[in-house]
């Protein structure tokens, strides 16, 4: 199996250490947040030794996790993205692959778009949320990303709203 990695893999598991014989992946821009000299360490010999691999996700798939981002209000880096991008790709290839991470706003969006995840130490989310805004009067919804205050229409203050899912609903 295919393990793709997110820096809180590695960051957050003080005895993180590359198998033999299992393969890993992840992004240069997740690559470059290895600034402790122990895990560039870490990370340059399992890339050194071909333990650990890196993979730019092709355009098309960054493009589409950054309108999925925009789309519903998520706030993550560019390393997130690249990451999330990652396992899309490598969804729509039909490769067998687990992304570790820690960061449970990565968790969320992966849930959301079906890509497997697994913890490295921190513990997984057991719900999957969503943002919007709302008009009080006429109803209207807006994407969450936009930096609406009042409603066009209405002119009344939009409410944030947060939808709470259980994962596998």
């Amino acid at each position: 199996m295919l393990f793709v990695l997110d820096a809180s893999a590695i960051l957050n598991e003080a005895n993180f250490a590359f198998e033999e014989g299992k393969r890993y992946l992840t992004t240069p821009l997740v690559a470059a947040e290895f600034r402790s000299m122990e895990s560039r360490l870490l990370v340059e010999n399992a890339l050194k030794h071909s333990i650990l691999s890196l993979h730019a996700p092709k355009k098309e798939f960054v493009e589409r996790v950054q309108a999925i981002v925009e789309k519903t209000g998520y706030k993550i880096s560019k390393e997130d993205i690249s990451i999330v991008a990652l396992g899309l790709e490598l969804l729509d290839e039909k490769k067998e692959f687990l992304v570790l991470t820690d960061d449970f706003s990565i968790q969320n969006f992966l849930a959301l778009l079906k890509i497997p995840f697994s913890s490295a130490a921190q513990g997984e989310i057991k719900e999957v949320f969503s943002f919007s805004k709302e008009c009080r009067v006429c109803g209207k919804k807006f994407n969450a990303q936009k930096r609406l205050k009042l409603c066009p229409d209405c002119g009344v203050p939009l409410k944030s709203r947060i939808k709470k899912k259980k994962i596998g609903e």
